[in-house]
């Protein structure tokens, strides 16, 4: 194994689910990477097939052509790639720690393949599995078990390696208090490790371990940053500068899968890190992106997500100003970003509607799933 020479990690991550880049997309990710002079792309789709569901099987030869050609694109304008496989969901830990090396040697030839193909870095991905590692393999060390089998990957690769541990973020540690001690502790070092810090979701890094902080302080943990993803809340769309304060140069952005929008995101997060003026700086961007004043007036419901440790509701100023601005944006603006936009703003007036009650009960049907009809319905009396 080969260590990572780069002291910047930084770039985007293709690692969202409900949506897959096609590789033109993915060129214009490399070209905003290279002029932001960021340096990674992480490719891991949660929707590419044989990267997760169907990790077992072989990369058709057409996708290996395009990937080839994809990395020698990227290495041309100075940004290195990482690829990853995604075992965990059907791994046999069980035969695995029996001895067994058969699917060690599966991921050894995926990863290989990838390599062989021009990939610069790999990575292996064991996030968003099931807790239920115990019941399947009666094994109650789970993140020794983990650190094992990536080190032991690892070390037959001569290439620079990164991992996603299951749990990767201090919240979710409720589901094995011991997996993270356990993990980092028996990691091999050289190992570079990608973490969400305390949420899965924050505004900026921050930890409780104490083996999470010495890992920060070896240079060998790079921030997962999911603020501007919206996988986990399709009707919401996140624009705001970029918060966060620690780990600037070992960030990431997971992004949203949207091309306009992820390479807006990816220009807001180079300008606006580390600024103090980062609101001033924030609203030129967009501007010199063709957004219409207008947005600046409902950016208040666009600027952030909702965070776990959030106590309160924000409140909502007054919405019939609110709902002829977002009419505007609607029905007025039109951009590649605009049709992007398009659905998070209908929800956002829709909701707003919804919350001073002027949709009929026809509306709701039309527009709202049902479970939601019913949740409306038991609240509200029609006529």
């Amino acid at each position: 194994m080969k260590f990572v020479k780069n002291k910047n990690i930084n770039g985007y991550i293709e690692g969202y689910y409900g949506k897959l880049l096609t590789w033109d997309n993915r060129i214009s990710i490399i070209n905003s990477l290279s002029k932001n002079k960021m340096k990674f792309y992480f490719y891991c789709p949660k929707e590419d097939i044989y990267h997760r569901l169907y990790w077992k099987k072989k990369y058709p030869k057409v996708w290996l052509n395009k990937f080839n050609l994809f990395c020698n694109y990227a290495r041309k304008k100075n940004v290195d790639v990482i690829a990853g496989i995604s075992p965990g969901i059907d791994f046999d830990f069980k035969s695995y720690m029996s001895g067994n090396k058969s699917e060690i040697n599966l991921i050894l030839k995926k990863l290989q393949l990838l390599i062989n193909n021009k990939v610069n870095y790999v990575a292996l991905l064991l996030d968003d599995l099931p807790n239920d590692f115990h019941r399947i393999s009666n094994i109650t060390n789970e993140g020794l078990v983990h650190a094992k089998i990536i080190n032991e990957v690892s070390s037959k690769l001569n290439v620079p390696f990164f991992a996603v541990p299951r749990i990767y973020a201090d919240e979710l540690s409720v589901e094995n208090k011991y997996y993270i001690n356990k993990f980092f502790k028996n990691l091999n070092p050289e190992i570079n490790v990608f973490y969400c810090g305390k949420y899965v979701v924050s505004k900026n890094f921050s930890t409780k371990y104490n083996i999470v902080n010495q890992w920060i302080s070896k240079s060998k943990l790079i921030y997962w940053d999911n603020f501007y993803a919206n996988d986990y809340c399709p009707k919401k769309i996140f624009l705001g500068p970029w918060l966060n304060k620690n780990l600037i140069e070992k960030s990431m952005i997971n992004g949203t899968g949207l091309i306009n929008t992820d390479l807006l995101i990816l220009e807001i997060v180079k300008k606006t890190s580390g600024k103090k003026n980062k609101f001033q700086i924030w609203k030129k961007i967009l501007l010199n992106n063709g957004i219409p004043k207008k947005f600046f007036k409902v950016r208040y419901h666009f600027l952030s997500p909702n965070f776990t440790n959030q106590k309160a509701i924000k409140n909502i100023k007054d919405s019939n100003i609110i709902i002829k601005d977002l009419d505007f944006l609607l029905w007025k603006w039109k951009s590649d970003l605009a049709r992007e936009w398009y659905p998070y703003i209908l929800n956002l007036k829709q909701d707003l509607q919804l919350l001073k009650k002027e949709l009929t009960f026809n509306r709701i049907l039309k527009l709202q799933t049902n479970p939601f009809q019913k949740f409306i319905f038991m609240r509200r009396k029609f006529k």
